[in-house]
């Protein structure tokens, strides 16, 4: 199966390549208590495409966030929660929960302390975030010897990104300037 990865690989990387900020690189984080929104949703039948976007974009421009928001951190997690099929998850969009906000309306997240593959690339549109997961968790990881942790992968959207998204905003469904993200896959 890596010989089929290594063959694979040039052909994700020629798709990705315009996209790629920094390449992947092995990172140690620690325990991040977050909180904020959730929907339940499923890679069957690209039901993630139709549910996401609307969900992402009714928290973000809608600023949803900010009653959660702590000591001035406007970095915003994306959480993909994957179900034990591998196709069902839970997608939060949440903030670091800091001092520790609890409530009804509220969804929590843990993102457990430990090794995470990262990556830097451009938010252009839904199908450029996919692809880059899709090479990391499928292929990038087993290439280079190491293997996925049973932990949520996220996306961090820092003040580079709400700079850029308040500048030149989307247009239909693609990001518009240079919406940098960053996505980090668990390993063990």
């Amino acid at each position: 199966m890596k010989l089929i990865k290594q063959l694979l690989q040039p052909i994700f990387k020629s798709k990705i390549r315009n996209n790629v900020v920094t390449e992947p690189k092995v990172i140690d984080i620690d325990e991040k208590r977050c909180i904020g929104y959730k929907i339940a949703t499923s890679i069957a039948g690209n039901q993630k495409k139709k549910d996401i976007p609307p969900f992402y974009h009714d928290v973000y421009d809608n600023d949803r966030l900010r009653v959660l928001r702590q000591d001035n951190d406007r970095n915003m997690y994306c959480v993909f929660d994957f179900k034990s099929n591998g196709k069902d998850f839970d997608y939060y969009v949440a903030v670091e929960n800091k001092k520790g906000i609890t409530g009804d309306t509220y969804s929590e997240i843990r993102l457990p302390k430990g090794k995470y593959v990262r990556i830097e690339f451009m938010k252009r549109n839904h199908t450029a975030a996919s692809l880059i997961a899709v090479y990391i968790r499928k292929i990038w990881i087993e290439i280079n010897g190491y293997e996925s942790r049973n932990s949520p992968p996220f996306i961090l959207y820092d003040e580079r990104f709400h700079r850029n998204y308040q500048k030149y905003g989307c247009k239909g469904e693609e990001y518009l300037g240079d919406p940098i993200a960053t996505l980090h896959v668990p390993l063990k």
